[in-house]
């Protein structure tokens, strides 16, 4: 039988988030400025080691191991893209969010509009309060 080899290349522009938030809030998409804000105080949550925003030109990342940087990004992307293929195989439709969790950890990934939120956390945090804060 022959496996089929998958490469996934994913390139990330990290935007960096100066200390002159003003400035760089007038230059973005006002979706990412709310959700950047957002994340900053899920962040700060107990259990939350960390979290991707993305959209279609920038990301903005925060993590605890940001040695990890690039297996989080990759973890990120794979996992949207499974979602999107369950979807379409099971005709679910829109995927709002989707939790995968480890012995150790989990992560949520959900879609506000254009952006892609992935929140990495304890396996104990709470992802149900961290849904509720991105959608208010």
């Amino acid at each position: 039988m022959n496996k089929k080899k998958h490469s996934t290349q994913e390139i990330l522009a990290t935007s960096v988030i100066e200390s002159t938030p003003d400035e760089t809030a007038t230059e973005e998409d006002p979706t990412l400025v709310i959700l950047r804000g957002k994340l900053e105080e899920i962040g700060k949550l107990e259990g939350v080691t960390g979290y991707i925003l993305r959209n279609a030109t920038s990301a903005v990342i925060d993590l605890k191991e940001p040695e990890n940087l690039v297996s989080y990004a990759l973890l990120s992307s794979q996992a949207e893209d499974a979602s999107r293929e369950f979807s379409d195989m099971f005709k679910l439709g829109e995927i709002e969010n989707v939790v995968l969790e480890g012995e150790d950890s989990k992560m949520l990934c959900a879609n506000v509009n254009e952006a892609k939120i992935s929140v990495f956390m304890e396996k104990a945090a709470d992802h149900s309060e961290i849904i509720r804060r991105i959608s208010k």
